[in-house]
C-alpha cells in the first residue's frame, strides 16, 4: 500500500510521471490540427492549392494590355528608325538616273508643253571669258513651248554625273507664250562649260570606243509656283555640232 500511494505522487516538478507520454501526444496532435487550419486559413474560403497556383499565374486584362502596349511601341520606334535610316542614306547616295539615248522632239508634263526640241554642241561665243576655257559646250534649243505659268531648269552633266556650267532656270510666261528675259519664243539653253578642244569632240563623237569621253546628258525640269521640281526627260547629248541660231 505504501509503495502505490508514492508511485502515483506527483514527483517535484508537479507533473505525474506516469501520464507524461500520453500528454505530450495530446499536445502533438494539437500542434498539428493548428497548422492545418492555419494552411487552410492562408488558402481562403473555397481555394485548394491548384486553384490558388492558377489564380496566380493568371495576368490580368490591365498587366495584358500594358505589355501588348509597350512591345507595340518598341515595334513603332523601330520601324520609324529604320525609316529614318534609310531615307538620310537615300539622301546621301548618289542617285542613278536613267538616261535616253535618244533626244525627245516633244515632251509634255503637268505644267508645260515642250515641242521641237534639239540638243547638240556649238563653238562657243564666249570663249575667251570662260573659265576653264571651253571650245565648243553642249546647246539645248526648244522652238515651241505653251502651258501654265511656271518654271523651266535644263542641267547639262559629264559622263561622271557632275553638273557643267551655271544654273539655267527659266520662268514661264503664259500669257505670251514665252520665257521671261528671252528674245522671241524660242529658248536657247547654252551651257558655260564644254570640251576643251574639238580633238576631244571628235573622241566624244566616236562613243563605242574605248577613250571615249562621252556621254554627256542633259535634264530637263519644270516647276510650278511652289517650287516642287519634276524630271520631265534626262538624254544623251548626241555628238551633233549644230549652226549657230542668234536669238
Amino acid at each position: 500500500m505504501t509503495d502505490q500511494s508514492k508511485s502515483k505522487e506527483p514527483d517535484e516538478s508537479g507533473i505525474i510521471s506516469g501520464s507524461l507520454p500520453a500528454d505530450r501526444e495530446i499536445e502533438k496532435g494539437s500542434e498539428i490540427s493548428k497548422d492545418s487550419r492555419k494552411i487552410i486559413s492562408d488558402l481562403g474560403p473555397g481555394e485548394s492549392p491548384s486553384t490558388q497556383n492558377k489564380r496566380k499565374n493568371t495576368s490580368s486584362p490591365l498587366s495584358l494590355f500594358s505589355t501588348i502596349l509597350v512591345f507595340g511601341i518598341c515595334i513603332l520606334s523601330l520601324v520609324a528608325l529604320m525609316g529614318a535610316f534609310v531615307k538620310t542614306k537615300n539622301k546621301f547616295s548618289p542617285q542613278n538616273e536613267t538616261i535616253s539615248a535618244r533626244v525627245p522632239s516633244n515632251l509634255k508634263g503637268s505644267l508645260l508643253e515642250l515641242r521641237s526640241i534639239v540638243c547638240g554642241w556649238e563653238l562657243s561665243p564666249e570663249l575667251a571669258t570662260l573659265s576653264p576655257p571651253s571650245v565648243i559646250v553642249p546647246v539645248l534649243i526648244i522652238e515651241e513651248t505653251t502651258g501654265n505659268d511656271g518654271y523651266l531648269q535644263v542641267t547639262f552633266k559629264d559622263k561622271e554625273g557632275n553638273i557643267q556650267g551655271d544654273p539655267n532656270t527659266y520662268q514661264f510666261i503664259s500669257k505670251s507664250n514665252s520665257f521671261a528675259n528671252q528674245n522671241g519664243k524660242i529658248l536657247k539653253v547654252r551651257s558655260t562649260s564644254g570640251l576643251t578642244n574639238m580633238l576631244n569632240f571628235s573622241s566624244y563623237k566616236l562613243t563605242d570606243t574605248k577613250n571615249s569621253i562621252g556621254p554627256w546628258s542633259a535634264t530637263i525640269m519644270e516647276s510650278g509656283q511652289d517650287g516642287q521640281w519634276s524630271t520631265l526627260a534626262v538624254f544623251e547629248i548626241p555628238g551633233t555640232q549644230l549652226s549657230p541660231i542668234n536669238q
